[in-house]
């Protein structure tokens, strides 16, 4: 197992970078670089999938990996965000709960589970990366704007439609048995 591939090196510095952003803002209140950094963290996770698929590095323990850098960078801004009053702190529980939930019960079957449209299409994925990126980008631009309110109420909507079919799958197949 490669635990120092290309790939997984990305990951490793998304999370480094994450914290070396939030560490930044906090110190400097510099507004314009934290919007930056955010935007190369969120940027990154679509980086190290393109690269382990074109250096032909992909790997179990690559995926894995991505799923809890993204865990963590994700979770780290929302606790951010909501340490700071940008947001309430629901927010970083809905994720945190969604993802501890989800993670959990995907990390306890051998077979994947909620294998549909709604948790795996490209477009699915786009759409909460996107609805992330933009809760981030108003969060730190417009932090008490409505469309700052609105954009964040997308990001949770769509993060629990995608925890849905898990779930769905979960419950169907203990009911299966």
């Amino acid at each position: 197992m490669k635990i120092f591939t290309i790939p997984n090196l990305v990951c490793y510095l998304r999370v480094v970078f994450c914290f070396f952003s939030i560490y930044f803002f906090q110190v400097n209140q510099n507004q314009n670089v934290f919007l930056i950094l955010v935007l190369i963290v969120m940027l990154m996770d679509a980086l190290d999938g393109y690269l382990a698929r074109k250096l032909n590095q992909c790997s179990v323990f690559g995926a894995k990996l991505d799923v809890y850098s993204d865990r963590i960078v994700e979770l780290s801004y929302w606790l951010y965000f909501a340490l700071i009053h940008r947001i309430g702190f629901w927010v970083f529980v809905v994720f945190l709960l969604r993802g501890l939930i989800v993670d959990y019960i995907t990390m306890q079957t051998d077979t994947p589970l909620g294998d549909s449209w709604l948790r795996s299409s490209r477009f699915m994925r786009f759409m909460m990366g996107l609805a992330k990126i933009l809760s981030f980008v108003f969060l730190i631009l417009y932090p008490s704007s409505y469309i700052t309110f609105i954009v964040v109420c997308l990001a949770v909507l769509t993060n629990l439609l995608r925890g849905l079919p898990v779930i769905y799958d979960l419950l169907k197949r203990s009911y299966n048995k």
